[in-house]
């Protein structure tokens, strides 16, 4: 049989109170204030660690969206800076193709000036040689049928004057009323009796009375009749119509260098 002791487990129970009580007192509680500090700072520390992740994204977000900015303004300022490029560089090219065109244009007109003064300045002999050169080549290949072509031809035309210009007919025998009736005939080849009398009979019926022929020959006028009646000179030749020739090319040349 156990031999208990009362009073030494009685004892024991208020030694294990009493050091219970001292832990209590002297190690858990200042334990569980320290545990209850630390475990608000840590959670204050999360709540700042919080706020901080929140500002930092906040800031992140902001960075974001400023770097977004940035970058849209900086291919702003390219494409700008290219298109501004561009319009220099079309305007240089525009610049450079006027002043080119004008180049080209004053070169045009200077070549004209130069062609039409060279042309100007040597025309004169140039029409002077092809009338020269066509006389010679007439001299040689007209033959004497052409002569008495045109000595018809004027005869016919003083003729046809009666019916087509009465006015002309008086002026010329107003003009031979008071004056010696002579004709003055310059002819390339010598005049056949036929001619001489049918010319005489015609510039008759002109002035109305008998005209004297006086007739002499020049071979530069090719062929035809070149009459001096008072102060009138009736040209019928073909060194006239070469002249009138070399007049007209004068004016057409000096009309195309004007255009």
């Amino acid at each position: 049989m156990l031999d208990i002791n009362i009073a030494t487990i009685l004892w024991q129970i208020l030694n294990f109170l009493l050091l219970a009580g001292l832990l209590s007192k002297l190690l858990y509680q200042p334990a569980l204030h320290y545990m209850r500090e630390r475990a608000a700072k840590v959670g204050q520390s999360m709540d700042n660690a919080k706020k901080a992740q929140a500002e930092a994204e906040a800031m992140r977000q902001l960075l974001s969206e400023r770097l977004k900015g940035a970058q849209k303004e900086a291919e702003r300022i390219m494409r700008e800076g290219r298109e501004q490029a561009e319009e220099q560089a079309w305007g240089v090219l525009r610049k450079a193709e006027a002043e080119a065109q004008a180049i080209q244009a004053m070169a045009q007109s200077e070549i004209r000036d130069a062609r039409a003064q060279a042309i100007a300045e040597n025309s004169d002999e140039v029409l002077n040689t092809v009338i020269e050169v066509a006389s010679i080549t007439l001299q040689k290949t007209a033959t004497q049928a052409v002569h008495d072509d045109l000595v018809s031809v004027f005869n016919s035309h003083i003729w046809k004057l009666g019916q087509t210009d009465r006015q002309r007919v008086e002026t010329y025998r107003t003009m031979m009323a008071e004056r010696q009736p002579l004709a003055r005939v310059f002819t390339p080849t010598p005049l056949s009796e036929d001619q001489q009398r049918t010319l005489a009979d015609t510039l008759s019926a002109l002035i109305n009375k008998p005209v004297t022929l006086a007739i002499e020959v020049d071979p530069d006028l090719i062929a035809g009749l070149r009459v001096r009646l008072g102060d009138t000179i009736m040209d019928y030749t073909l060194q006239h119509q070469l002249s009138e020739l070399r007049t007209d090319l004068k004016e057409e040349l000096t009309r195309r260098l004007q255009v």
